[in-house]
């Protein structure tokens, strides 16, 4: 749309959107309820949706979870994601990222719980 192009839209009988506007950071992924492992070596996470998002990046941690202990598990265009190949008997901690259109936002709070 050119500038003075609206004007054109309009006596047609056209509607003329507001011109979008950047997204921005999106805010953290806030857990729906803690983890549920109950199929051996799986746990099931969920979280409220985000708007604006594409998906979401997760990761996992075994033990207590430090900067350099997270690993990548998967991406998820849903809120919920199931983490396969866990070893029973173990404490996981989970968390995961909103990604939209200006990049990853903050993770969540961590989420543990321990694989069945």
């Amino acid at each position: 749309l050119k500038a003075g192009d609206e004007a054109k839209f309009e006596s047609a009988g056209l509607d003329v959107r507001a011109p979008r506007a950047p997204v921005g950071l999106l805010p953290a992924v806030q857990a729906r309820a803690a983890p549920g492992c109950d199929m051996t070596g799986e746990c099931d996470l969920n979280w409220q949706p985000v708007p604006k998002t594409k998906n979401y990046v997760i990761e996992k941690s075994p033990g207590p979870a430090t900067a350099a202990s997270w690993q990548q598990v998967g991406f998820s265009t849903k809120s919920k994601f199931t983490v396969p190949g866990l070893t029973s008997g173990t404490k996981y901690w989970f968390r995961a990222a909103a990604i939209g259109t200006a990049g990853q936002g903050p993770w969540s709070d961590p989420a543990t719980a321990m694989a069945s």
